[in-house]
């Protein structure tokens, strides 16, 4: 069986718990709540020393047996005090292929009193391709599906991290701004994209501790505004690339090139900040496409209802999500958009594609032009692209 958490109903994990439960995806702070909620209804917390176990795979132990052996030594053991012997066995993914074939075999054979816990440490990327050893593999992963139930914990998209911060803060009896729920999306996203996310999903993990800051940072005062939220830490370049964003957008070229600026002064190498603008370009210039199109169909912010059948037969699911449960930021992209046209919007994409082409070293797209030396200069590079993008003849 397979599951997305983000579609877990209120009521928690399905019941009568499974044998085995994979917990894998983008964001390691829902995997870890996800736990919390599966194991809470199974574990009497005064009888945790004796029913359950967790087992970090590749941490320092002083045990000769292997990490497969031990896994599952563990999860076959007696429970003393609860129905199930809960183990919880975090970083899997660290597994050779071997021992993940190993202990696919071993979860078919779980006794019934059993209940083992795979979490999988978010995967790592380069250049956007996951990297070898940080990833579940498919035999594992069938195995589970099989025996079990395999999670899918994924980053969520900046609507759901947006009303995840207003229950957080409610809870805590505080209220925020719109724009300084921004700046606290913002942060989640950037993060989320830096591991390969490329700005669709945010991290939880991020936005909690920046909602937590904030909090504490106002005290008493139950309303955050967007000046709370700028102070409770260094402006970063998570901050300074979505105001890059909307200054293209906008075709400001001089507060462009100013954010532009901040986020090579934030610490990061030039190519590092480089490769992460045109991702986020890419996207933002394709936003715009689809908020122009949008917006001839008649869609704009605060949409309600259903879109219809043909639109949504010609609408990515992306867009979708933009023309219905994100359709408040359409407003503010519907904004920028008239400042486009759709062959400008082309050629802004083809001018991205260019620069990221000449930084790895690929031959530019002759008919767009020479963007620059990007492998000697990213950063100046970066400039001259932005430049291109705001100029609004072209």
């Amino acid at each position: 069986m397979e599951l997305d958490y983000a579609q877990l109903p209120p009521s928690g994990f399905p019941q009568p718990a499974a044998l085995v439960y994979l917990f894998a995806g983008s964001d390691d702070a829902l995997k870890k709540e996800g736990v919390q909620k599966l194991i809470a209804p199974l574990l009497d917390e005064s009888s945790a020393d004796f029913d359950r176990e967790d087992i970090d795979v590749g941490a320092v132990s002083a045990s000769d047996e292997s990490w497969v052996t031990r896994i599952l030594s563990s999860a076959n053991g007696v429970a003393m005090f609860s129905e199930r012997r809960i183990v919880v066995a975090t970083n899997v993914q660290r597994l050779s292929k071997e021992e993940q074939e190993s202990l696919a075999t071993g979860v078919a054979k779980l006794g019934d009193r059993s209940c083992l816990i795979l979490v999988a440490g978010t995967p790592e990327y380069d250049a956007g391709k996951v990297k070898a050893k940080t990833a579940i593999g498919s035999k594992l992963q069938a195995a589970v599906a099989k025996a079990g139930v395999v999670v899918t914990c994924d980053v969520p998209a900046a609507g759901d991290l947006r009303e995840r911060a207003v229950r957080h803060l409610r809870s805590a009896g505080k209220a925020a701004d719109p724009a300084a729920l921004d700046i606290f999306v913002q942060r989640a996203v950037a993060a989320a994209a830096d591991r390969g996310g490329a700005g669709k999903g945010g991290d939880v993990s991020v936005l909690t501790n920046e909602l937590e800051k904030a909090i504490a940072y106002t005290g008493a005062r139950t309303q955050i505004t967007r000046d709370d939220a700028a102070a409770i830490g260094t402006r970063g370049a998570e901050e300074n690339i979505f105001a890059m964003l909307d200054a293209v957008g906008k075709r400001d070229a001089p507060r462009a090139l100013a954010m532009v600026d901040e986020m090579l002064r934030c610490g990061d190498k030039p190519d590092g900040v480089a490769a992460r603008s045109y991702v986020m370009l890419a996207r933002h210039l394709r936003m715009l496409w689809g908020a122009k199109y949008l917006g001839e169909r008649k869609i704009s912010a605060g949409f309600r209802g259903s879109l219809p059948p043909d639109l949504q037969a010609e609408l990515t699911g992306e867009f979708q999500g933009l023309a219905t449960w994100q359709s408040f930021l359409l407003r503010n992209l519907q904004d920028q958009a008239r400042a486009w046209t759709y062959p400008q919007l082309r050629d802004g994409l083809l001018r991205v594609l260019t620069s990221d082409m000449t930084m790895k070293g690929v031959p530019p797209i002759k008919p767009i032009g020479y963007m620059g030396d990007a492998g000697e200069d990213p950063a100046g590079s970066l400039k001259v692209l932005v430049a291109s993008l705001c100029r609004k003849g072209g």
